[in-house]
Protein backbone atom coordinates (compact mmCIF):
# COMPACT_ATOMS: atom_id res chain seq x y z
CA UNK A 1 0.00 0.00 0.00
CA UNK A 2 1.39 3.40 -1.03
CA UNK A 3 -0.09 6.88 -0.99
CA UNK A 4 -0.12 7.18 -4.82
CA UNK A 5 -2.02 3.90 -5.03
CA UNK A 6 -4.61 5.14 -2.58
CA UNK A 7 -5.00 8.43 -4.43
CA UNK A 8 -5.46 6.62 -7.73
CA UNK A 9 -8.25 4.47 -6.25
CA UNK A 10 -10.08 7.68 -5.34
CA UNK A 11 -9.15 9.72 -8.42
CA UNK A 12 -10.20 7.14 -11.01
CA UNK A 13 -13.90 7.26 -9.98
CA UNK A 14 -13.80 11.04 -10.47
CA UNK A 15 -12.22 10.68 -13.91
CA UNK A 16 -14.56 8.01 -15.23
CA UNK A 17 -17.76 9.47 -13.76
CA UNK A 18 -17.12 13.08 -14.78
CA UNK A 19 -16.03 11.90 -18.22
CA UNK A 20 -19.26 9.97 -18.71
CA UNK A 21 -21.24 12.99 -17.49
CA UNK A 22 -19.46 15.27 -19.98
CA UNK A 23 -20.08 12.71 -22.71
CA UNK A 24 -23.81 12.48 -22.00
CA UNK A 25 -24.60 16.12 -21.13
CA UNK A 26 -21.92 17.96 -23.05
CA UNK A 27 -18.71 19.77 -22.21
CA UNK A 28 -19.07 21.45 -18.77
CA UNK A 29 -18.59 25.10 -19.75
CA UNK A 30 -20.37 26.64 -16.76
CA UNK A 31 -19.15 26.48 -13.18
CA UNK A 32 -22.39 24.84 -12.08
CA UNK A 33 -21.95 22.05 -14.61
CA UNK A 34 -18.33 21.54 -13.53
CA UNK A 35 -19.44 21.06 -9.94
CA UNK A 36 -22.17 18.63 -10.96
CA UNK A 37 -19.70 16.76 -13.15
CA UNK A 38 -17.28 16.50 -10.21
CA UNK A 39 -19.87 15.59 -7.55
CA UNK A 40 -22.25 13.36 -9.44
CA UNK A 41 -19.31 12.10 -11.50
CA UNK A 42 -17.49 10.80 -8.43
CA UNK A 43 -20.63 9.07 -7.16
CA UNK A 44 -21.40 7.38 -10.47
CA UNK A 45 -17.70 6.72 -11.09
CA UNK A 46 -17.32 4.90 -7.77
CA UNK A 47 -20.30 2.70 -8.65
CA UNK A 48 -18.89 2.08 -12.13
CA UNK A 49 -15.60 1.01 -10.55
CA UNK A 50 -17.65 -1.41 -8.47
CA UNK A 51 -19.13 -2.87 -11.64
CA UNK A 52 -15.66 -3.21 -13.18
CA UNK A 53 -14.48 -4.90 -9.99
CA UNK A 54 -17.21 -7.51 -10.32
CA UNK A 55 -16.51 -8.09 -14.01
CA UNK A 56 -12.71 -8.10 -13.95
CA UNK A 57 -11.56 -8.90 -10.42
CA UNK A 58 -14.12 -11.39 -9.07
CA UNK A 59 -11.45 -14.10 -8.71
CA UNK A 60 -8.90 -11.79 -7.08
CA UNK A 61 -10.62 -8.96 -5.18
CA UNK A 62 -7.38 -8.06 -3.38
CA UNK A 63 -5.90 -6.66 -6.62
CA UNK A 64 -8.85 -4.69 -7.95
CA UNK A 65 -6.80 -1.66 -8.90
CA UNK A 66 -4.43 -3.72 -11.00
CA UNK A 67 -7.20 -5.65 -12.76
CA UNK A 68 -9.99 -3.05 -13.10
CA UNK A 69 -7.98 0.18 -12.90
CA UNK A 70 -6.59 0.15 -16.48
CA UNK A 71 -10.08 -0.40 -17.87
CA UNK A 72 -11.48 2.44 -15.76
CA UNK A 73 -8.70 4.74 -16.97
CA UNK A 74 -9.34 3.73 -20.59
CA UNK A 75 -13.08 4.36 -20.32
CA UNK A 76 -12.43 7.74 -18.69
CA UNK A 77 -9.94 8.75 -21.38
CA UNK A 78 -12.32 7.70 -24.15
CA UNK A 79 -15.28 9.52 -22.58
CA UNK A 80 -13.34 12.76 -22.10
CA UNK A 81 -11.88 12.56 -25.61
CA UNK A 82 -15.27 12.12 -27.26
CA UNK A 83 -16.76 14.87 -25.06
CA UNK A 84 -13.96 17.23 -26.09
CA UNK A 85 -14.38 16.36 -29.76
CA UNK A 86 -18.15 16.99 -29.59
CA UNK A 87 -17.96 20.15 -27.48
CA UNK A 88 -20.04 23.16 -28.50
CA UNK A 89 -20.38 26.57 -26.79
CA UNK A 90 -23.26 26.76 -24.28
CA UNK A 91 -26.54 28.30 -25.37
CA UNK A 92 -27.24 29.73 -21.91
CA UNK A 93 -24.59 31.40 -19.80
CA UNK A 94 -24.20 31.38 -16.06
CA UNK A 95 -27.11 32.81 -14.14
CA UNK A 96 -26.12 36.25 -12.81
CA UNK A 97 -26.95 37.33 -9.29
CA UNK A 98 -28.93 40.53 -8.76
CA UNK A 99 -26.72 43.61 -8.61
CA UNK A 100 -25.62 44.49 -5.10
CA UNK A 101 -26.36 41.12 -3.57
CA UNK A 102 -23.39 39.95 -1.51
CA UNK A 103 -23.10 36.19 -1.50
CA UNK A 104 -19.50 35.70 -0.43
CA UNK A 105 -20.17 35.99 3.35
CA UNK A 106 -22.59 33.08 3.06
CA UNK A 107 -19.97 31.13 1.13
CA UNK A 108 -17.29 31.81 3.73
CA UNK A 109 -19.54 30.93 6.68
CA UNK A 110 -20.74 27.75 4.97
CA UNK A 111 -17.24 26.59 4.08
CA UNK A 112 -15.95 27.22 7.62
CA UNK A 113 -18.86 25.46 9.31
CA UNK A 114 -18.94 22.52 6.91
CA UNK A 115 -15.16 22.30 7.02
CA UNK A 116 -15.27 21.98 10.80
CA UNK A 117 -18.02 19.37 10.59
CA UNK A 118 -16.08 17.51 7.92
CA UNK A 119 -12.98 17.42 10.11
CA UNK A 120 -14.97 15.97 13.00
CA UNK A 121 -16.67 13.39 10.76
CA UNK A 122 -13.43 12.28 9.11
CA UNK A 123 -11.71 12.02 12.50
CA UNK A 124 -14.58 9.92 13.82
CA UNK A 125 -14.40 7.59 10.81
CA UNK A 126 -10.67 7.05 11.19
CA UNK A 127 -10.90 6.32 14.93
CA UNK A 128 -13.23 3.31 14.89
CA UNK A 129 -14.16 0.29 12.77
CA UNK A 130 -17.65 -0.27 11.44
CA UNK A 131 -20.16 -0.43 14.28
CA UNK A 132 -22.28 -3.56 14.64
CA UNK A 133 -25.50 -2.29 13.07
CA UNK A 134 -27.50 -3.40 10.04
CA UNK A 135 -24.90 -2.17 7.57
CA UNK A 136 -22.23 -4.26 9.26
CA UNK A 137 -24.37 -7.38 8.86
CA UNK A 138 -25.50 -6.73 5.28
CA UNK A 139 -23.60 -4.62 2.76
CA UNK A 140 -20.17 -4.52 4.37
CA UNK A 141 -20.45 -8.13 5.49
CA UNK A 142 -20.59 -9.25 1.87
CA UNK A 143 -17.58 -7.17 0.88
CA UNK A 144 -15.56 -8.32 3.89
CA UNK A 145 -16.22 -11.97 3.13
CA UNK A 146 -15.23 -11.46 -0.50
CA UNK A 147 -12.03 -9.59 0.32
CA UNK A 148 -10.87 -11.94 3.07
CA UNK A 149 -12.00 -15.01 1.15
CA UNK A 150 -10.23 -13.92 -2.03
CA UNK A 151 -13.26 -14.47 -4.27
CA UNK A 152 -16.54 -12.71 -5.06
CA UNK A 153 -18.98 -15.58 -4.51
CA UNK A 154 -22.75 -15.17 -4.86
CA UNK A 155 -24.97 -14.90 -1.77
CA UNK A 156 -28.04 -17.17 -1.71
CA UNK A 157 -30.76 -18.14 0.76
CA UNK A 158 -29.93 -20.40 3.68
CA UNK A 159 -31.83 -23.34 2.21
CA UNK A 160 -30.06 -23.06 -1.14
CA UNK A 161 -26.71 -22.74 0.63
CA UNK A 162 -27.40 -25.99 2.53
CA UNK A 163 -28.52 -27.75 -0.64
CA UNK A 164 -25.24 -27.06 -2.49
CA UNK A 165 -22.41 -27.66 -0.01
CA UNK A 166 -19.75 -28.12 -2.69
CA UNK A 167 -20.39 -24.88 -4.55
CA UNK A 168 -18.69 -21.56 -3.63
CA UNK A 169 -21.84 -19.97 -2.23
CA UNK A 170 -22.39 -17.65 0.72
CA UNK A 171 -25.42 -16.84 2.82
CA UNK A 172 -26.46 -14.13 5.24
CA UNK A 173 -29.35 -11.92 6.29
CA UNK A 174 -28.83 -9.62 3.31
CA UNK A 175 -28.51 -12.31 0.66
CA UNK A 176 -31.33 -10.82 -1.44
CA UNK A 177 -30.01 -7.25 -1.29
CA UNK A 178 -28.48 -5.74 -4.45
CA UNK A 179 -24.71 -6.19 -4.69
CA UNK A 180 -23.51 -3.01 -6.41
CA UNK A 181 -22.54 -1.27 -3.17
CA UNK A 182 -20.58 -4.29 -1.84
CA UNK A 183 -18.72 -4.45 -5.18
CA UNK A 184 -17.90 -0.76 -4.76
CA UNK A 185 -16.64 -1.38 -1.23
CA UNK A 186 -14.35 -4.08 -2.63
CA UNK A 187 -12.94 -1.49 -5.04
CA UNK A 188 -11.94 0.81 -2.18
CA UNK A 189 -10.63 -2.15 -0.15
CA UNK A 190 -8.42 -3.39 -2.99
CA UNK A 191 -5.36 -1.16 -2.42
CA UNK A 192 -5.37 -1.48 1.40
CA UNK A 193 -6.99 -4.80 2.26
CA UNK A 194 -9.77 -4.90 4.81
CA UNK A 195 -9.07 -1.74 6.82
CA UNK A 196 -12.53 -0.51 7.76
CA UNK A 197 -11.73 3.11 8.69
CA UNK A 198 -10.17 3.65 5.27
CA UNK A 199 -13.02 1.87 3.48
CA UNK A 200 -15.64 3.90 5.35
CA UNK A 201 -14.00 7.11 4.16
CA UNK A 202 -15.88 6.43 0.93
CA UNK A 203 -18.98 7.75 2.74
CA UNK A 204 -17.06 10.91 3.56
CA UNK A 205 -16.21 11.26 -0.13
CA UNK A 206 -19.89 10.70 -0.91
CA UNK A 207 -20.82 13.53 1.48
CA UNK A 208 -18.45 15.96 -0.25
CA UNK A 209 -19.55 14.85 -3.72
CA UNK A 210 -23.23 15.20 -2.86
CA UNK A 211 -22.75 18.74 -1.56
CA UNK A 212 -20.79 19.76 -4.66
CA UNK A 213 -23.47 18.35 -6.94
CA UNK A 214 -26.25 19.94 -4.85
CA UNK A 215 -24.62 23.37 -5.21
CA UNK A 216 -24.17 22.96 -8.95
CA UNK A 217 -27.73 21.78 -9.50
CA UNK A 218 -29.30 24.57 -7.47
CA UNK A 219 -27.31 27.13 -9.45
CA UNK A 220 -28.30 25.46 -12.71
CA UNK A 221 -31.95 25.59 -11.61
CA UNK A 222 -31.72 29.36 -11.19
CA UNK A 223 -31.10 29.84 -7.47
CA UNK A 224 -28.89 32.78 -6.51
CA UNK A 225 -25.59 32.09 -4.77
CA UNK A 226 -26.67 33.23 -1.30
CA UNK A 227 -29.62 30.86 -1.13
CA UNK A 228 -27.54 28.12 -2.74
CA UNK A 229 -24.88 28.32 -0.04
CA UNK A 230 -27.58 28.24 2.62
CA UNK A 231 -29.11 25.19 0.97
CA UNK A 232 -25.78 23.40 0.88
CA UNK A 233 -25.27 24.04 4.58
CA UNK A 234 -28.80 22.89 5.45
CA UNK A 235 -28.21 19.60 3.61
CA UNK A 236 -24.68 19.03 4.88
CA UNK A 237 -25.57 19.70 8.51
CA UNK A 238 -28.57 17.36 8.85
CA UNK A 239 -27.81 15.17 11.91
CA UNK A 240 -29.13 11.93 10.41
CA UNK A 241 -27.20 12.50 7.19
CA UNK A 242 -24.00 13.17 9.12
CA UNK A 243 -24.50 10.03 11.21
CA UNK A 244 -24.73 7.96 8.03
CA UNK A 245 -21.48 9.55 6.86
CA UNK A 246 -19.66 8.99 10.14
CA UNK A 247 -20.87 5.44 10.74
CA UNK A 248 -20.57 4.24 7.14
CA UNK A 249 -21.80 1.06 5.53
CA UNK A 250 -25.42 1.91 4.73
CA UNK A 251 -26.81 2.26 1.22
CA UNK A 252 -29.38 4.96 2.00
CA UNK A 253 -27.03 7.90 1.47
CA UNK A 254 -25.97 6.61 -1.95
CA UNK A 255 -29.61 6.19 -2.92
CA UNK A 256 -30.45 9.68 -1.60
CA UNK A 257 -27.68 11.22 -3.71
CA UNK A 258 -28.79 9.41 -6.86
CA UNK A 259 -32.51 10.07 -6.39
CA UNK A 260 -31.90 13.76 -5.76
CA UNK A 261 -29.59 14.16 -8.72
CA UNK A 262 -32.00 12.26 -10.94
CA UNK A 263 -34.81 14.60 -9.91
CA UNK A 264 -32.69 17.69 -10.61
CA UNK A 265 -31.67 16.36 -14.02
CA UNK A 266 -35.34 15.68 -14.76
CA UNK A 267 -36.22 19.27 -13.88
CA UNK A 268 -33.43 20.63 -16.06
CA UNK A 269 -34.62 18.49 -18.95
CA UNK A 270 -38.34 19.16 -18.57
CA UNK A 271 -38.39 22.77 -17.33
CA UNK A 272 -35.06 24.08 -18.58
CA UNK A 273 -35.07 22.52 -22.03
CA UNK A 274 -31.71 20.74 -21.55
CA UNK A 275 -32.54 17.65 -23.55
CA UNK A 276 -29.31 15.81 -22.87
CA UNK A 277 -30.09 15.76 -19.15
CA UNK A 278 -32.54 13.00 -19.99
CA UNK A 279 -29.53 10.72 -20.44
CA UNK A 280 -28.52 11.41 -16.82
CA UNK A 281 -32.05 10.62 -15.64
CA UNK A 282 -32.10 7.31 -17.53
CA UNK A 283 -28.70 6.31 -16.18
CA UNK A 284 -29.80 7.02 -12.60
CA UNK A 285 -33.05 5.11 -13.17
CA UNK A 286 -30.96 2.07 -14.11
CA UNK A 287 -28.54 2.49 -11.19
CA UNK A 288 -30.96 2.94 -8.28
CA UNK A 289 -32.37 -0.62 -8.25
CA UNK A 290 -28.79 -1.90 -8.04
CA UNK A 291 -28.18 0.05 -4.80
CA UNK A 292 -31.13 -0.95 -2.63
CA UNK A 293 -34.52 -2.64 -3.01
CA UNK A 294 -36.50 0.58 -2.63
CA UNK A 295 -34.40 2.02 -5.41
CA UNK A 296 -36.70 0.13 -7.77
CA UNK A 297 -39.67 2.07 -6.42
CA UNK A 298 -37.89 5.42 -6.85
CA UNK A 299 -36.89 4.40 -10.37
CA UNK A 300 -40.54 3.75 -11.20
CA UNK A 301 -41.51 7.12 -9.70
CA UNK A 302 -38.82 8.97 -11.66
CA UNK A 303 -39.57 7.09 -14.89
CA UNK A 304 -43.29 7.85 -14.50
CA UNK A 305 -42.44 11.54 -14.02
CA UNK A 306 -40.49 11.44 -17.28
CA UNK A 307 -43.40 9.84 -19.14
CA UNK A 308 -45.85 12.31 -17.59
CA UNK A 309 -43.63 15.20 -18.68
CA UNK A 310 -43.31 13.89 -22.23
CA UNK A 311 -47.04 13.83 -22.91
CA UNK A 312 -48.23 16.91 -24.84
CA UNK A 313 -50.03 19.63 -22.91
CA UNK A 314 -53.21 19.29 -24.91
CA UNK A 315 -53.69 15.87 -23.28
CA UNK A 316 -53.33 17.41 -19.82
CA UNK A 317 -56.47 15.72 -18.48
CA UNK A 318 -55.13 12.32 -19.48
CA UNK A 319 -51.53 12.80 -18.39
CA UNK A 320 -52.16 11.72 -14.80
CA UNK A 321 -53.87 8.54 -15.92
CA UNK A 322 -51.14 7.78 -18.45
CA UNK A 323 -48.39 8.39 -15.90
CA UNK A 324 -50.18 6.21 -13.37
CA UNK A 325 -50.70 3.55 -16.02
CA UNK A 326 -47.01 3.58 -16.83
CA UNK A 327 -46.13 3.12 -13.14
CA UNK A 328 -48.57 0.20 -12.91
CA UNK A 329 -47.07 -1.33 -16.05
CA UNK A 330 -43.55 -1.16 -14.60
CA UNK A 331 -44.82 -2.72 -11.37
CA UNK A 332 -46.46 -5.57 -13.28
CA UNK A 333 -43.24 -6.03 -15.23
CA UNK A 334 -41.38 -6.32 -11.94
CA UNK A 335 -43.88 -8.96 -10.83
CA UNK A 336 -43.43 -10.88 -14.07
CA UNK A 337 -39.65 -10.96 -13.66
CA UNK A 338 -39.86 -11.70 -9.90
CA UNK A 339 -37.99 -8.56 -8.85
CA UNK A 340 -36.66 -8.73 -5.30
CA UNK A 341 -38.53 -5.61 -4.17
CA UNK A 342 -41.84 -7.22 -5.14
CA UNK A 343 -41.18 -10.10 -2.75
CA UNK A 344 -40.56 -7.63 0.08
CA UNK A 345 -43.71 -5.67 -0.78
CA UNK A 346 -45.78 -8.85 -0.84
CA UNK A 347 -44.46 -9.84 2.58
CA UNK A 348 -45.51 -6.50 4.04
CA UNK A 349 -48.95 -6.65 2.41
CA UNK A 350 -49.60 -10.32 3.24
CA UNK A 351 -48.68 -9.80 6.89
CA UNK A 352 -50.85 -6.72 7.20
CA UNK A 353 -53.94 -7.11 9.33
CA UNK A 354 -57.33 -5.50 9.01
CA UNK A 355 -57.35 -1.80 9.67
CA UNK A 356 -57.02 -1.09 13.37
CA UNK A 357 -57.29 2.48 14.54
CA UNK A 358 -55.03 2.00 17.56
CA UNK A 359 -52.24 0.54 15.41
CA UNK A 360 -52.72 3.31 12.86
CA UNK A 361 -52.56 5.95 15.59
CA UNK A 362 -49.40 4.40 17.05
CA UNK A 363 -47.74 4.33 13.63
CA UNK A 364 -48.84 7.88 12.87
CA UNK A 365 -47.43 9.05 16.21
CA UNK A 366 -44.13 7.29 15.51
CA UNK A 367 -44.03 8.76 12.00
CA UNK A 368 -44.61 12.23 13.41
CA UNK A 369 -41.95 11.69 16.06
CA UNK A 370 -39.50 10.78 13.32
CA UNK A 371 -40.25 14.04 11.51
CA UNK A 372 -40.61 16.50 14.38
CA UNK A 373 -39.90 14.88 17.73
CA UNK A 374 -36.37 13.56 17.28
CA UNK A 375 -33.13 15.43 16.70
CA UNK A 376 -32.54 14.02 13.23
CA UNK A 377 -33.44 16.82 10.86
CA UNK A 378 -32.77 20.14 12.59
CA UNK A 379 -35.69 22.34 11.47
CA UNK A 380 -36.13 20.92 7.96
CA UNK A 381 -39.56 19.36 8.39
CA UNK A 382 -40.76 22.36 10.45
CA UNK A 383 -39.69 24.97 7.91
CA UNK A 384 -40.67 23.15 4.72
CA UNK A 385 -44.48 23.12 5.26
CA UNK A 386 -44.37 26.68 6.65
CA UNK A 387 -42.50 27.98 3.58
CA UNK A 388 -44.70 26.02 1.17
CA UNK A 389 -47.87 27.46 2.71
CA UNK A 390 -46.62 30.96 3.51
CA UNK A 391 -44.95 31.62 0.16
CA UNK A 392 -47.28 29.59 -2.04
CA UNK A 393 -48.29 32.54 -4.23
CA UNK A 394 -44.68 33.13 -5.27
CA UNK A 395 -43.42 29.57 -5.73
CA UNK A 396 -46.56 28.44 -7.56
CA UNK A 397 -45.45 30.72 -10.42
CA UNK A 398 -42.34 28.59 -10.94
CA UNK A 399 -42.90 25.44 -12.98
CA UNK A 400 -39.65 24.01 -11.61
CA UNK A 401 -40.73 24.37 -7.98
CA UNK A 402 -44.23 23.05 -8.65
CA UNK A 403 -42.95 19.89 -10.28
CA UNK A 404 -40.36 19.26 -7.59
CA UNK A 405 -43.08 19.73 -4.96
CA UNK A 406 -45.23 17.10 -6.68
CA UNK A 407 -42.32 14.66 -6.92
CA UNK A 408 -41.41 15.11 -3.24
CA UNK A 409 -45.07 14.89 -2.25
CA UNK A 410 -45.69 11.65 -4.13
CA UNK A 411 -42.54 10.08 -2.68
CA UNK A 412 -43.49 11.24 0.82
CA UNK A 413 -46.98 9.77 0.47
CA UNK A 414 -45.53 6.43 -0.64
CA UNK A 415 -43.35 6.30 2.46
CA UNK A 416 -46.27 7.32 4.66
CA UNK A 417 -48.53 4.70 3.12
CA UNK A 418 -45.88 2.01 3.61
CA UNK A 419 -45.46 2.71 7.32
CA UNK A 420 -49.11 3.45 8.10
CA UNK A 421 -51.09 0.85 6.15
CA UNK A 422 -48.84 -2.22 5.80
CA UNK A 423 -46.97 -4.60 8.09
CA UNK A 424 -43.99 -2.24 7.86
CA UNK A 425 -45.75 -0.23 10.58
CA UNK A 426 -43.78 -2.18 13.19
CA UNK A 427 -40.59 -0.63 11.79
CA UNK A 428 -42.12 2.83 12.06
CA UNK A 429 -43.13 2.23 15.66
CA UNK A 430 -39.60 1.09 16.52
CA UNK A 431 -38.06 4.07 14.66
CA UNK A 432 -35.69 1.68 12.85
CA UNK A 433 -36.52 2.41 9.22
CA UNK A 434 -38.78 5.41 8.77
CA UNK A 435 -36.00 7.97 9.12
CA UNK A 436 -33.72 6.08 6.77
CA UNK A 437 -36.35 6.20 4.03
CA UNK A 438 -36.96 9.87 4.67
CA UNK A 439 -33.21 10.40 4.31
CA UNK A 440 -33.54 9.27 0.71
CA UNK A 441 -35.72 12.34 0.08
CA UNK A 442 -33.48 14.80 1.95
CA UNK A 443 -31.60 16.35 -1.02
CA UNK A 444 -34.88 16.97 -2.85
CA UNK A 445 -36.61 18.27 0.28
CA UNK A 446 -33.81 20.76 0.95
CA UNK A 447 -33.85 21.90 -2.68
CA UNK A 448 -37.63 22.34 -2.49
CA UNK A 449 -37.22 24.45 0.65
CA UNK A 450 -34.71 26.73 -1.09
CA UNK A 451 -36.69 26.99 -4.33
CA UNK A 452 -39.96 27.69 -2.52
CA UNK A 453 -38.38 30.42 -0.38
CA UNK A 454 -37.63 32.66 -3.34
CA UNK A 455 -39.46 35.92 -3.90
CA UNK A 456 -41.84 36.56 -6.74
CA UNK A 457 -39.16 38.44 -8.68
CA UNK A 458 -36.79 35.50 -8.42
CA UNK A 459 -39.45 33.11 -9.69
CA UNK A 460 -40.27 35.36 -12.65
CA UNK A 461 -36.60 35.78 -13.51
CA UNK A 462 -36.09 32.03 -13.59
CA UNK A 463 -39.20 31.54 -15.70
CA UNK A 464 -37.94 34.04 -18.28
CA UNK A 465 -34.59 32.26 -18.36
Amino acid sequence: MTLPTLLVSWFLPLLIGSGLYALVVGWPWRNSDRLVAAGLGWIVGALMCGVLTRLLASTDPTHTLMRAGPWAAAIAALAWSVAWWRRTPPVVGALPDPVGRRWWPWALITLVLLGWRGWLIASDILLHPTLAWDAWAAWEAKAKIWVLGGQIAPFVSFSEWLAHPTQPLRTGIGYSYPDLLPWTIVWFAGPVGWIEPWINLAWFGLWIAMLLAQYGQLRALGVDRSRTWIGVYVLGSLPLLESHVALGGYADLWLAALFGQGAFAWLRWHCGGERRQLGVVLAIILLMPLIKLEGSVWSIVLASACVFSSIPRWTRRRRLLLGLGFAIALTLLSVAFSAAWIAVARRYIDHSTAFNFSDFAASLDAFGQGLWGQENWNLLWFLLPVVLLGNRVAWMRSATTRRLAVLVGVSFLLIGGLFLFTAAARYAQSYSAVNRLLLQLAPMAVALLILASRTSADSDRLRER
